[in-house]
């Protein structure tokens, strides 16, 4: 065991601290995949740092850094993740996210890559060899330099609905245009502002595909916001293409999510719903959410303070949801009614919205008529500033 040095634990010495009591930050410098070498100072006690776990309990690390080499005036983050190695990897989807960003709705809603770095020599292939296994699932160490992003959870009203909504673009048209996400969660919903007004951003490419089945080899979402489908048994086990409609399913799962569990933007205190979607495994979360989509016990529940008017739309959602459901299960096995995208994105979300404005409603809604009518139409001239400004990035 002597004989073992901090990278044979998985420490990077370029990454991580030595052992012992840990610093505030950590200074380095890195070379990156492209030849660029550039200084970083880790911000190892930032208050801000975020560990984000997905279906299979990957972390994914984000820390605050500074660079002089890459010195602008936005913030900066780091991410540090393992990365499936018979994936594509995250810098060349979104090299192809750029390539594609003339797109009115991708330019200015997606992130912005400065840096990347892949340690080949971290691979746990090399273990896995050694130890005679198959290599299948090996991974690799990535950090990844971006400009620094708000989480949407942050928003409320109208600014939140926007941001949601120009994710919602966003996905769409990068799907449309193959490159597909397949794990969207309030995590990967971001916001940035320019010239004072709210940008939504699609985040975290690192479980994306530009190929209609999904590479790797695991199940890829985050749990409590992924489509009732994708939870059942058949699905886990890799029997279950993962489509646009579960994505789309996913944005609602998000809105309903925040609606219920923020309170100006920050999480609720005290009663806060859904904890039990964190508490049980995949099959178990299917169990709640379909108990939370028939029950009565939703009808009680109360939008946070901020997201009144949303939770609105949140509810016609939740009803299209228990339609949607209801028309697939009587539907034959061999024949999807919403598995081509332009249907899915009508059923799933557009429709939803115009019917929602058709319906009266208890109590006043044009705050919520005006931001969705610009969303959709994107005639207002104060939604046309946002988008210019955005894509002027």
């Amino acid at each position: 065991m002597q004989r073992f040095r901090e990278q044979h634990w998985g420490l990077h010495p370029k990454i991580d601290p030595e052992f012992g009591p840990q610093p505030s930050s950590h200074k380095t410098t890195l070379t990156g995949d492209e030849g660029d070498e550039i200084d970083v100072t880790l911000e190892l006690s930032d208050k801000e740092r975020v560990s984000h776990y997905g279906l299979n309990s990957r972390a994914t690390n984000l820390f605050s850094i500074k660079s002089d080499k890459l010195s602008i005036e936005d913030d900066l983050v780091v991410k540090v993740f393992w990365a499936e190695a018979t994936r594509t990897s995250e810098p060349d989807i979104l090299k192809r996210v750029y390539e594609i960003a003339h797109d009115q709705d991708i330019k200015g809603h997606v992130p912005v890559m400065l840096w990347y770095k892949s340690f080949e020599e971290t691979s746990t292939a090399k273990v896995r060899q050694r130890l005679g296994l198959k290599t299948e699932g090996a991974r690799v160490l990535y950090t990844i330099i971006f400009r620094k992003l708000r989480p949407i959870t942050e928003l409320t009203g109208r600014d939140f609905l926007l941001a949601w909504w120009e994710t919602v673009k966003c996905h769409l048209a990068l799907w449309q245009n193959d490159v597909y996400h397949r794990d969207i969660s309030a995590s990967n919903l971001m916001y940035r502002t320019v010239n004072g007004k709210i940008v939504g951003v699609l985040n975290d490419f690192d479980l994306a595909s530009t190929e209609k089945t999904a590479t790797g080899t695991e199940r890829t979402g985050t749990i409590p916001f992924m489509a009732l489908i994708l939870l059942e048994d058949d699905a886990l086990e890799g029997h279950v293409g993962h489509a646009y409609k579960h994505d789309a399913e996913s944005f609602i799962w998000v809105m309903i999510w925040i609606c219920l569990r923020y309170d100006d933007g920050k999480p609720r205190e005290h009663g806060r719903p859904l904890d039990a979607w964190l508490k049980v495994d995949a099959v178990g979360c299917r169990e709640k959410k379909s108990d939370f989509l028939g029950g009565q016990a939703r009808r009680s529940l109360k939008a946070g303070k901020g997201h009144e008017e949303n939770w609105k739309l949140a509810t016609a959602y939740i009803n299209a949801l228990v339609m949607i459901n209801a028309t697939i299960s009587t539907s034959p096995e061999d024949q999807d009614p919403y598995v081509q995208t332009d249907d899915a994105f009508k059923v799933y979300l557009s429709d939803v919205i115009r019917l929602f404005l058709e319906i009266p409603a208890d109590g006043p809604r044009e705050d919520t008529t005006q931001v969705v009518t610009s969303c959709l139409a994107s005639e207002s001239e104060e939604w046309e500033l946002v988008s210019t400004n955005a894509n002027a990035e």
